[in-house]
């Protein structure tokens, strides 16, 4: 412990490969001596690049009222710690009946990742009362920009960024106790300030904050630092997860399946209707997306064979692709040819709204599905259609490669035929990334990959440095189209705009009232932001985002949750997601596959007449099974609520020798291990030789 009798200047830094250094100098006189303190960014040499906090005799680092006497609380010691650590505090009398109050602070760096810290606060109060405690982080930068979110503001959580364009400097302060309304940014005094009343000062409790720091070139980038950094602090508290109900949507099949769930057209077409109340309107595109719902269809028939399932699906997609896509006339001018109606209705086709319109962002989904199907059913039709959007959207493009808008004006004999209409900043331009990915798997024709690399490259240099998305399902959307580019060739620099987003995606509140989550009138955004969150996950493994994403599911209240194909979607979407707590899986969401190695396992319609697989009281569990052709090994991943202990697999009526992937153990009993550690579900992950 260094004291300021030593009338020294000390210096530390937080962790080996900061860029942060924590300053002490001595002041005060010998009868009371103290420290002020400095927090600076440096580069090399030593050279200060931005002082980031500091303290003065007239601005004490925090201050307590008590009787209504505020007294400034001075550094009397400092000292560094294990792993970078720095530590410091004072103690000083209070009042006249000999009071005494002591403090310490310490401050512990973050990851390598990040330049920031971790601070962690304790007060003690001699005699032991409770009063008013103020913390005072005065940021000496020059005409700071402040940003705080209203996110953080709604879960009564502080999350602050301050900035200088003089610098180009940021600081981030974030904190989870409750503090005052007014608190937070202190623009006299550009402090960064929390105020707790009625404080226990008996030590035990203590104040924590995090602050982080950058060089930030912009104003919209120190967003961004504000928003990753309250995602990455605020972690469990942002979407707490309810105990898992089973997520198994056999009633959901069953209800497609049925044969008042589609309406037969003509020869081996026919269309499936949407859930109620919304029967009388035919959609391939938005708000239900009927395309997406037969490719989950079909997935599901991979695992449990069903004749009816490949009847539904290819005459299903043979109507919508039959008769929903515009084509030209002879002679006449087809400015949309190739684009496909988003509904039918008694009038005709049109929008979800009735309008005369194409939207970029359901053609591009409808084009997704269309190429899906095609890989499923190797129907030609399906791959021309999809073919025929990727052509209109890439003439729908403006110079910049996006597009003015986010709707097209159908073809009426008007002026306005064809053309891009909306807000230009919109975020639906961005989901033609997936079907540019998959129209170049289908051809191997570069314009297609080309094409969705600069809507990409839009989007990260021209749309991010001055916007900021609002809605959770835009920016779902945007991570699964960023996604599925960065599956076609990895990239770290997408990656780590990818993560940003996925910060943006979990700041944001998740509510069933949400109309912008519930498009559909079925909570389709919600299922959007979970199947995201899981693709996030198989990228990653951060637990965070899996922890987000059944958070999302149990968002949707139970009674709706089987409504629509969504469910059956999101069965396999999660499943399949969690064989990435196996170090170095690879997961496939479209295929169903999960890579293992030099192994990759695939759904196998077989193992429905030889496995069996239960809760240990023969209860029924949701469970993935998956084959390795190479060596016919067999994959389940089994996923149950948190009063499951274990699981019993049945493999031709008997039960085999397994090998436990999360455990490496192999026994012939499966235990659940607790997922993530948390008391909210269980999960196994097994291998079974053949």
């Amino acid at each position: 412990m260094t004291t300021a009798v030593t009338q020294e200047s000390v210096s530390y830094r937080l962790a080996k490969k900061s860029a942060l250094w924590v300053s002490f100098t001595p002041s005060g006189h010998d009868g009371s001596p103290t420290w002020q303190m400095e927090l600076s960014a440096r580069g090399r040499g030593g050279r200060v690049l931005a002082l980031l906090i500091d303290t003065t005799a007239m601005r004490p680092l925090a201050s307590v009222t008590l009787k209504g006497e505020t007294y400034p609380l001075t550094i009397g010691w400092h000292e560094s710690r294990r792993g970078g650590a720095v530590a410091f505090g004072g103690e000083r009398k209070v009042g006249l009946e000999g009071g005494t109050v002591s403090w310490e602070m310490l401050w512990k760096p973050q990851d390598a990742d990040h330049n920031g810290f971790l601070a962690e606060m304790r007060i003690r109060a001699t005699p032991r009362r409770d009063g008013q405690l103020s913390l005072h982080l005065h940021t000496p930068l020059y005409k700071p920009e402040v940003w705080s979110l209203p996110a953080a503001a709604a879960r009564g959580h502080c999350a602050v960024v301050a900035r200088s364009a003089y610098n180009k400097y940021a600081a981030s302060f974030v904190m989870l106790s409750s503090v005052d309304d007014d608190g937070a940014w202190d623009e006299n005094r550009n402090n960064f300030m929390a105020t707790m009343y009625s404080f226990p000062m008996g030590g035990g409790k203590p104040i924590k904050f995090a602050m982080d720091i950058a060089e930030t070139p912009s104003p919209q980038e120190a967003r961004r630092l504000l928003a990753s950094h309250y995602a990455r602090i605020a972690d469990t508290q942002l979407h707490p997860v309810a105990p898992l109900q089973p997520l198994a949507p056999h009633q959901t099949l069953e209800a497609l399946l049925a044969p008042e769930a589609h309406a037969v057209i003509g020869t081996e077409r026919l269309y499936l209707r949407p859930p109620a109340p919304d029967q009388d309107i035919f959609c391939a595109g938005f708000p239900h997306y009927s395309l997406e719902g037969l490719h989950a269809l079909w997935n599901w028939g991979r695992i449990h064979p069903d004749d009816r399932i490949s009847r539904l699906v290819r005459f299903g997609a043979t109507g919508f692709a039959t008769d929903f896509q515009v084509m030209g006339r002879a002679g006449e001018p087809e400015p949309n040819k190739g684009a496909f109606w988003d509904c039918r209705g008694k009038d005709g086709f049109s929008d979800a709204n009735g309008a005369p319109t194409h939207g970029i962002a359901a053609n591009a989904r409808m084009a997704r599905a269309l190429f899906l199907l095609h890989g499923a059913t190797g129907e030609p039709l399906f791959k021309q259609s999809g073919l025929n959007i990727c052509q209109w959207l890439i003439l729908k493009q403006n110079s910049e490669d996006y597009y003015n808008g986010e709707t097209v004006h159908a073809t009426l004999g008007l002026p306005e035929d064809g053309k891009v209409f909306g807000a230009p900043t919109a975020l639906d331009g961005v989901q033609a990334i997936q079907a540019m990915v998959l129209a170049y798997h289908a051809t191997q024709n570069e314009v297609f990959i080309k094409a969705a690399r600069r809507t990409a490259n839009y989007l990260i240099q021209e749309w991010m440095p001055h916007h900021e998305p609002i809605s959770p399902v835009d920016i779902a959307q945007v991570i699964q189209s960023l996604l599925a580019l960065d599956s076609e060739a990895p990239s770290d620099k997408l990656r780590t705009v990818i993560r940003e987003w996925g910060s943006w995606l979990r700041i944001r509140p998740l509510s069933a009232g949400s109309p912008t989550l519930s498009a559909d009138g079925h909570y389709s955004g919600l299922f959007e932001c979970a199947r995201a969150g899981f693709w996030m996950h198989a990228m990653d493994s951060d637990p965070d985002y899996l922890r987000y994403a059944f958070a999302a599911l149990g968002v949707i209240p139970r009674d709706s949750y089987f409504d629509t194909w969504r469910a059956a979607m999101l069965y396999h979407t999660a499943l399949l997601s969690l064989g990435s707590l196996v170090p170095e899986a690879r997961t496939d969401f479209d295929a169903l596959t999960l890579r293992l190695g030099w192994r990759e396992f695939a759904p196998d319609a077989a193992t429905a007449s030889f496995l069996k697989v239960t809760a240990l009281n023969g209860d029924p569990i949701d469970y993935l099974p998956l084959v390795c052709r190479a060596n016919d090994q067999l994959l389940v991943i089994a996923l149950a609520p948190p009063h499951v202990e274990g699981v019993l697999i049945h493999k031709n009526n008997k039960q085999p020798i397994s090998r436990n992937m999360l455990t490496d153990t192999l026994d012939a009993d499966t235990p659940l291990t607790p997922l993530l550690g948390e008391d909210w579900a269980r999960v196994g992950i097994f291998t079974v030789d053949r």
